[in-house]
C-alpha cells in the first residue's frame, strides 16, 4: 500500500466519523424536538411556612412567612393528565402548577406519591390543547454505556437539554438509607437544582427515568446524578397504588426521644402537613417552634408519630420498609391509623382511605 493511498483510507475513516457524529446530533436534536413538549416544569406553593421573629418584646415569638415557592421537573405520561415528577418536589405543597412549553400553567393535585423511592404522580386539572404524551420505555433494554438525554428545569430555566451516558445500574442494597426496593440509574449527566423529577429518555424518544436527586460534596454544583428507572416507576405507581400522606417528618432516636419524653425509642417528628392530604384529614398537627439541635434546624410543638398501621417507628429507619407494605395493602374505604404523642399523652388518629 502506497502513502498516498495510506492517506486516502484515513480521510475516508475521518469523513465516516465525522458523518456518524453529525447523523447523531441530527438524531438527537430530532428526538428532542419531539419529546420536549411533553416536559413540564413544576411550581409548588405552600402557604405558610414558620420562622422566628425574635425581638425585645417577644423574645419566643413565631412569626408566619406568607408563602414558600419551589420549582422542578416532570413529564407528562398519559393522555387523561397524568404527570410524573420526583416526590421530594411536591411532598409539602399546598398548591402545585404545571407549566407546559407553551407558558400554559394547569392546576394539579397529587394522586399518588412513593415518597421512600422519590417519584409521585399528578393529576391535571384539565388537559392542555395538542398535549404531546411520553412514552415509558422498557429500562431493562439499558446498558451502562448507552446514550441517553434528560430534559429538565435547571435552576428553573425550563425545557433545557443535557446529554449523556448511563453510568451504571444500581440495585436497592447499593443505595443508603431508608429508600424502599427500587432500581436506579447512576447516570453521567449534567443536572442541577431543578432538575429534579424531569425524564431521561433513551434516543427513541421513550421515558427510561425520572430524576430523583444528585450526589453532591460541598463546594460543588454538580455531581453523579440518580434517576429512577422507568420499570421501577411502572410497578410501583402504575401496576401498584401508592398512598401519598402529604406530611413531612424528621426521625428522632434514643437520646433525643429521651429529651422530648416520648414513651419509646423512636418518633416521627412532624414537620408539616399539606392541605387536603391523608395526613391533614387524620388531624396531624404541625410543628410551629424552630430550634436547632445539633446544628441542625427543625420544628418543635406539633405532633410525634409513634406508630402507622400498627407498626411502631424504630430507631435507624428499622420499621420504614414495614410501614411501606403496610400502607401499599390499604385499598379505597380502608381505614389508615396512627398513633401520636401529643402534650404529654398517646393519642389514636385514623381516617378512611378514599
Amino acid at each position: 500500500m502506497t502513502p498516498f493511498q495510506k492517506l486516502k483510507l484515513w480521510m475516508l475513516a475521518g469523513f465516516m466519523l465525522l458523518s456518524a457524529s453529525r447523523t447523531l446530533a441530527q438524531s438527537l436534536r430530532e428526538v428532542f424536538k419531539r419529546v420536549n413538549p411533553s416536559v413540564v416544569v413544576v411550581h409548588t406553593h405552600e402557604d405558610t411556612i414558620t420562622k422566628a421573629a425574635l425581638s425585645n418584646t417577644a423574645p419566643n415569638a413565631v412569626a408566619e412567612a406568607p408563602f414558600r415557592q419551589g420549582v422542578g421537573s416532570g413529564v407528562l405520561i398519559a393522555a387523561d393528565g397524568k404527570v410524573l415528577t420526583a416526590a421530594h418536589v411536591i411532598n409539602t405543597a399546598d398548591h402545585i402548577e404545571v407549566e407546559f412549553l407553551n407558558g400554559e400553567r394547569i392546576a394539579a393535585t397529587v394522586i399518588s406519591a412513593a415518597p421512600a423511592a422519590d417519584f409521585a404522580l399528578l393529576q391535571l386539572a384539565r388537559i392542555p390543547d395538542a398535549a404531546v404524551v411520553a412514552r415509558l420505555g422498557d429500562s431493562n433494554l439499558l446498558e451502562p454505556g448507552d446514550q441517553i438525554f434528560a430534559v429538565g428545569a435547571p435552576y428553573g430555566a425550563g425545557h433545557s437539554l443535557a446529554s449523556g451516558w448511563i453510568s451504571a445500574r444500581r440495585a436497592a442494597e447499593n443505595i443508603t438509607e431508608n429508600l424502599a426496593p427500587l432500581e436506579t440509574w447512576q447516570v453521567d449527566v449534567a443536572l442541577f437544582q431543578g432538575n429534579s423529577g424531569g425524564p431521561l429518555f433513551n434516543l427513541s424518544g421513550e421515558v427510561i427515568g425520572i430524576v430523583t436527586h444528585l450526589l453532591v460534596k460541598e463546594n460543588q454544583s454538580t455531581g453523579p446524578g440518580f434517576a429512577v428507572t422507568s420499570n421501577t416507576v411502572r410497578k410501583l405507581m402504575l401496576e401498584e397504588k401508592q398512598l401519598w400522606l402529604g406530611f413531612e417528618a424528621w426521625l428522632i432516636e434514643d437520646t433525643l426521644a429521651e429529651a422530648f419524653n416520648l414513651p419509646q425509642r423512636a418518633g416521627l417528628m412532624v414537620q408539616s402537613v399539606v392541605t387536603n392530604s391523608l395526613g391533614q384529614r387524620m388531624g396531624l398537627r404541625e410543628a410551629k417552634i424552630p430550634i436547632v439541635i445539633e446544628g441542625q434546624s427543625l420544628l418543635i410543638g406539633g405532633d410525634v408519630l409513634l406508630e402507622i398501621s400498627g407498626v411502631p417507628v424504630r430507631p435507624a429507619y428499622a420499621s420504614v420498609r414495614e410501614i411501606q407494605q403496610r400502607m401499599q395493602a390499604l385499598r379505597s374505604g380502608d381505614a389508615l391509623n396512627a398513633k401520636v404523642w401529643r402534650g404529654g399523652q398517646v393519642l389514636e388518629l385514623a381516617t378512611t382511605i378514599p
